[in-house]
């Protein structure tokens, strides 16, 4: 039996923030003892004084977590600045965590350690693996890449990458006590356990398909021989963030979007959130703020639709995009509202807006790196049936 139970706070002081959410989750545990904790939380809060506070309380608790650019929480659904921390309970499913340094640096390596740490740290056999790495300065394509290698091509890996409010500044994980910066954090969940998810984004390439042809890292110099900046102005005669390129990439279903960061006048460049590799097929995207919750919608009735009929889930936990709370502004809420409005509040539900997300797509199950996504993921046990 799995029982999953989160509480939350919008205490600005992190001490209170966490009496608050805490007392809130266990008395929704009904009495069992929690084994592991996973913790969101505003970037102004101080996650070592929560993993401390936590400790106190349970001396054996596994904790895991990270900052974030917004948090979501049953029944309050979004959140901002504000703590949730989501509690496991459970007899016959191992619950373990694992951390890495020097994600920007050496992507393969910190997901390695991650990952032999939090499989050292359990005997069962891995169902999911939630993971929160570095959100700034960092590769998740070559995250992803290494947490595949270390787990399987094919293992659920879902999650992402820790945020700042877009301030950029720096991110910070958590793993046990220890709060972290340029790092991956992951958590094992090991036994039987049911997964399903699903992922969406809601935009639609604009327009003609162009070629990258000269680019370094994440920031595109030229697109088609111009200057990069020329695209946007081009099409949406503006310079903005709230128009994500979506890039082709060959043997991915669909395309990739990379959300622009910094438009360098100066030289033509734009700074995009993920790399994108000289000679990519790309294209402007765009969405209507109606499209972007009809999107989350979609998100949620895939994993549903995956879900096994004779299993009720346990709890859900969401992963959207920074940019599209940014995009948008005061109608953030609705993406938990339709999530919300399928589930019925029947589960607790815990999740964050974040820098990058992750999650299986399609009937392949290979977990990929997503941005300007929504991911839903429902857990079961079939004990919950």
């Amino acid at each position: 039996m799995l029982k999953v139970a989160t509480g939350s706070s919008e205490e600005t002081d992190s001490v209170e923030a966490f009496e608050e959410a805490y007392e809130i989750a266990m008395e929704d545990l009904g009495g069992m003892q929690p084994k592991a904790a996973l913790v969101f939380a505003g970037i102004d809060l101080d996650l070592s004084v929560v993993a401390d506070e936590l400790r106190k309380q349970q001396p054996d608790i596994v904790i895991a977590g990270c900052t974030t650019d917004g948090e979501v929480a049953t029944p309050e659904g979004f959140l901002e600045d504000s703590l949730v921390i989501t509690l496991f309970a459970s007899d016959d499913v191992s619950i373990s965590v694992g951390m890495g340094a020097n994600a920007s640096s050496a992507p393969e390596q910190a997901t390695a350690d991650a990952v032999a740490m939090a499989k050292a740290a359990t005997s069962g056999t891995p169902a999911l693996c939630i993971a929160m790495p570095e959100g700034i300065g960092t590769n998740i394509n070559s995250i992803v890449e290494g947490l595949r290698d270390a787990l399987g091509q094919d293992f659920p890996i879902v999650g992402g990458a820790a945020g700042d409010q877009l301030r950029f500044q720096g991110t910070h994980q958590l793993c046990n006590d220890q709060m972290v910066s340029d790092a991956v954090v992951v958590m094992l969940l090991s036994g039987d356990i049911t997964v399903s998810c699903g992922v969406s984004t809601g935009y639609t390439p604009l327009g003609s398909v162009h070629k990258v042809t000269k680019s370094e890292g994440s920031v595109i110099q030229e697109i088609d021989g111009r200057p990069a900046v020329d695209l946007y102005k081009d099409y949406v005669q503006a310079q903005s963030i709230f128009f994500p390129l979506a890039v082709h990439v060959p043997g991915r279903e669909g395309f990739l979007l990379s959300s622009p960061q910094h438009f360098d006048e100066e030289t033509g460049a734009i700074h995009f959130v993920n790399p994108v590799a000289a000679d990519r097929e790309v294209q402007i995207a765009t969405a209507s703020r109606d499209e972007i919750v009809s999107a989350s919608r979609a998100a949620v009735q895939q994993a549903f639709d995956s879900f096994p009929d004779d299993l009720v889930p346990d709890a859900a936990l969401v992963f959207s995009c920074a940019g599209r709370r940014a995009a948008l502004g005061t109608r953030t809420g609705e993406e938990y509202e339709s999530f919300e409005d399928i589930i019925g509040g029947a589960f607790p539900t815990a999740g964050f807006y974040t820098y990058g997300e992750i999650s299986p797509v399609g009937k392949s199950g290979k977990s990929l790196p997503h941005t300007n996504a929504f991911v839903a993921v429902l857990l079961g046990s079939p004990s919950a049936s």
